[in-house]
């Protein structure tokens, strides 16, 4: 019953499934610093992505120092645009921070974003490891994603020149 004949030829029922374009709601990239793991992250734990060239300026709205966890953080593009970000998680020891985007000038393309840096050392060669995963709303777009993406091997090569400059 879930097939039929016709003229000898068996037709797939599942011919009249709609095929969507569908997107990974999470993105995860990485890349190696040539730079201590302590330097690295010296740049990275500050949260004011002075490394980054997207960025023009930062300034904490919310809480005592920037590595409160609850801490607010605007950060200012050099587009123009502004995202009002909350620090969700921080650790010293395992050298990771988690925050989401809590709000912003302009319409986001998502409901919500949520970024997690972390940084590994790679003990071999005094390097390390960077990875930036972020987790989308499920109303992300493939376009949202690979944009997504692309910012963050530019974020790498930054941060890379910043921490060997």
């Amino acid at each position: 019953a879930s097939s039929r004949r016709n003229n000898g030829i068996r037709e797939d029922p599942r011919r009249f499934l709609v095929h969507l374009t569908m997107s990974s709601t999470r993105t995860f990239e990485s890349s190696i610093v040539d730079a201590p793991c302590a330097k690295v992250w010296g740049k990275v734990r500050t949260m004011d992505f002075s490394w980054w060239k997207l960025v023009k300026k930062t300034a904490v709205t919310t809480g005592a120092s920037t590595s409160e966890v609850g801490s607010c953080h605007k950060i200012d593009y050099n587009d123009g645009s502004s995202w009002t970000v909350r620090l969700c998680e921080m650790s010293d020891i395992d050298h990771f921070l988690t925050y989401e985007v809590v709000t912003s000038t302009e319409a986001l393309p998502v409901t919500s974003a949520v970024h997690t840096i972390r940084l590994r050392r790679i003990t071999a060669t005094s390097q390390t490891f960077v990875e930036w995963t972020t987790d989308f709303s499920n109303d992300a777009t493939t376009a949202v994603v690979e944009d997504s993406r692309f910012k963050k091997l530019e974020a790498f090569k930054d941060l890379a020149a910043a921490c060997t400059a």
